[in-house]
């Protein structure tokens, strides 16, 4: 009995030691890494819930090209981080990390199915990505369907900040989000997403980004060259306008005036670089001029200001528009404001023209200025006029004293 007893606790030290020791073996789920210099994380919105919007087949060419991408980056100094919401699969989130010199693609988590559009949905995604991958600065990437500052609403025609399953995101909305769940402001944020590069939507973030990256119209169908774009995602030095060079130069280098395709893009693109910390400069300047301009609500005439959008003409050239209103190039106040402007907007380029999916043909980007802002017009009370006085742009730049 005595040696049954003395087998029987040795038997559980031995079941004890073996538990503690496969408790030591490693986590189940995801462990944080190490501090590096800048995580960037890449937000794809790809379930549109209808065919016509459906981006998922070119979203999944986009990662892929994100892994090629990051063959070219030392990974030891940063982080790429997907999450990925596409039709007929869940979301994930994923790491892009080199393991033993390859680019594997690591699923860090996985989720029930969900709104990527919703403010908490949005905010727990951040911070699981910055709680895992701490860095000194950080970059957003944003993929999906979007129309700018437009007021979000369940229409296939109107998209504001993303497109999930016929819902959008407003722009107040994405600032929040945005300011609650990074611990700093944003080194840039890349919009892959049609007509963002607004001065609405840079002046309502200003203080979540340094930089923004973007088109004030239509992007091309396949969306940023990923594999010539991630490396220059963690570049020190002129970031954005790396960023933005390496997309422009990209379908510049394809463009031909033609009618593209999607695996063949020759329709040319726009895009340009916003710096925030001129925008307040750039908003006080613009307010000596639109209330000096425009009173009584006064309709403004378009006919010579380049429109960027084809659906809610939401859109028209910032610079075109001042010059509209101040009369000759020389005049004082535009040389002012243009001053003002060349600080704001550091970097702009454009093919001759560019293709519409909207009215599908190519348009003339003839006086384009990489800059967009609404011009209010029609009846003063209207859906898209009321949303855009709850707008921080709006009072900035003295559109509540025009009678707009």
């Amino acid at each position: 009995m005595k040696k049954i007893k003395i087998l029987f606790v040795l038997f559980c030290i031995t079941l004890f030691g073996t538990a503690c020791h496969d408790e030591d073996e490693g986590p189940v789920g995801p462990q944080p890494r190490e501090q590096v210099g800048r995580t960037v994380l890449v937000y794809i919105v790809g379930d549109a819930g209808d065919s016509y919007n459906e981006l998922t087949t070119l979203f999944k060419t986009n990662f892929r090209d994100m892994k090629r991408g990051m063959e070219e980056v030392d990974y030891s100094k940063c982080n790429l981080v997907v999450y990925s919401e596409m039709v007929n699969d869940v979301p994930h989130l994923i790491s892009l990390k080199k393991q033993n010199g390859k680019v594997v693609a690591d699923t860090l988590f996985t989720y029930a199915e969900q709104n990527p559009l919703d403010k908490n949905v949005m905010s727990t995604v951040i911070s699981q990505t910055i709680n895992y991958f701490p860095a000194d600065s950080y970059g957003f990437v944003f993929l999906s369907h979007s129309s700018s500052w437009v007021p979000a609403k369940r229409d296939a025609n109107s998209r504001s900040i993303g497109y999930y399953r016929l819902t959008q995101m407003n722009i107040p909305d994405f600032h929040d989000v945005l300011l609650s769940s990074f611990p700093k402001p944003l080194k840039f944020i890349l919009f892959d997403s049609c007509s963002m590069q607004s001065i609405e939507v840079a002046y309502e973030l200003r203080d979540c980004a340094e930089y923004f990256i973007g088109s004030p119209t239509e992007i091309p169908g396949p969306g940023a060259p990923y594999e010539t774009v991630v490396p220059e995602l963690f570049t020190e030095t002129d970031v954005a306008v790396n960023i933005a060079k390496a997309y422009y130069n990209y379908y510049e280098s394809r463009y031909d005036g033609t009618k593209p395709a999607n695996d063949n893009w020759t329709g040319g693109v726009a895009t340009s670089v916003i710096k925030s910390a001129a925008l307040d400069n750039l908003a006080v300047v613009t307010k000596t001029i639109i209330p000096k301009y425009i009173q009584e609500g006064r309709e403004i005439d378009r006919s010579d200001i380049l429109c960027y959008d084809f659906n809610d003409r939401a859109n028209y050239d910032f610079d075109n528009l001042i010059q509209n209103l101040t009369g000759e190039g020389d005049d004082a106040d535009y040389q002012l404001w243009r001053q003002a402007f060349r600080e704001t907007v550091i970097y702009s380029a454009t093919t001759q023209k560019n293709y519409s999916g909207i009215i599908k043909q190519m348009f003339s980007m003839k006086g384009a200025e990489g800059l967009s802002t609404y011009i209010p017009n029609g009846t003063r009370n209207s859906t898209m006029n009321n949303f855009y006085r709850t707008l921080q742009w709006y009072s900035a730049a003295g559109w509540n004293e025009t009678g707009w």
